[in-house]
């Protein structure tokens, strides 16, 4: 019975990365609806709301997907980081590892609303808001830190330009959510600046996923064809050496 192995969890056709982004997003339109239509359920609630379907909601389902999302893309880090590890004449690309750590911890931030917590943190020892409610500082904190990684990680994923144009529109999508979420598009804080800034958002956590995916696809096929050309070699030079043994008997 043959043994399975890391490679083969990963996708090789483009047209599954296609589909899985596609339904991605058509869940993404699905919470969308569902949010706009909360004010015609309120009247079937006791308190005038649906939690499950509120985008800013804690609990609901658009942060369970965000979470999911960003934990998958977390293990798909750690998977490419794996199989990278492993193959021949390849190194084990750290830069991998931290990225997974980013993603983890956003998916945590996701469900947990850590920015708050920091926000209040740096308003309160640092006696400033700055701008507003104080939002600007996790602001500067993910700018920071994702800007760092991004660079790092374009470097790494160069090998597969799908993937860097992956995460160049995770930058774009997550630049217009922050934008959206400091009223720089909408002036007036309404739902439509809601469902902007949580639509980005998730759309921009499926691109990151995306990204890992394809490269992990390009890590596994590469490893896939190291293998094999270390095989052929070892048949080679086994086949060179029974020649002479051959024409002595």
């Amino acid at each position: 019975m043959a043994q399975l192995r890391l490679t083969d969890l990963v996708p090789r056709r483009y047209r599954a990365f296609g589909l899985f982004f596609t339904a991605g997003l058509a869940i993404v339109g699905v919470l969308e609806v569902l949010h706009k239509c909360l004010p015609l359920l309120a009247s079937m609630t006791t308190d005038g709301r649906v939690a499950t379907f509120d985008l800013e909601g804690e609990g609901s389902l658009a942060v369970w997907f965000s979470c999911a999302t960003l934990e998958l893309a977390a293990l798909t880090a750690l998977a490419a980081w794996s199989i990278r590890r492993r193959t021949p004449g390849a190194k084990g690309a750290p830069i991998l590892l931290v990225a997974a750590l980013c993603w983890l911890v956003m998916s945590v931030d996701e469900c947990a609303s850590l920015h708050e917590g920091f926000k209040e943190l740096m308003s309160h020892g640092t006696g400033h808001r700055l701008h507003g409610d104080g939002t600007i500082w996790w602001v500067i904190a993910y700018v920071l830190v994702l800007s760092t990684v991004g660079w790092r990680l374009v470097r790494e994923l160069s090998r597969t330009p799908a993937a860097v144009v992956a995460l160049f529109a995770t930058a774009g999508f997550y630049a217009l959510a922050v934008a959206a979420e400091l009223a720089w598009v909408i002036p007036n804080k309404g739902e439509s600046e809601v469902m902007l800034e949580e639509g980005c958002e998730m759309t921009g956590n499926l691109c990151v996923l995306l990204s890992m995916g394809l490269y992990a696809r390009y890590a596994a096929m590469a490893a896939e064809a190291a293998t094999g050309e270390s095989s052929v070699l070892l048949l080679t030079s086994r086949s060179a050496e029974a020649a002479p043994r051959a024409r002595a008997a």
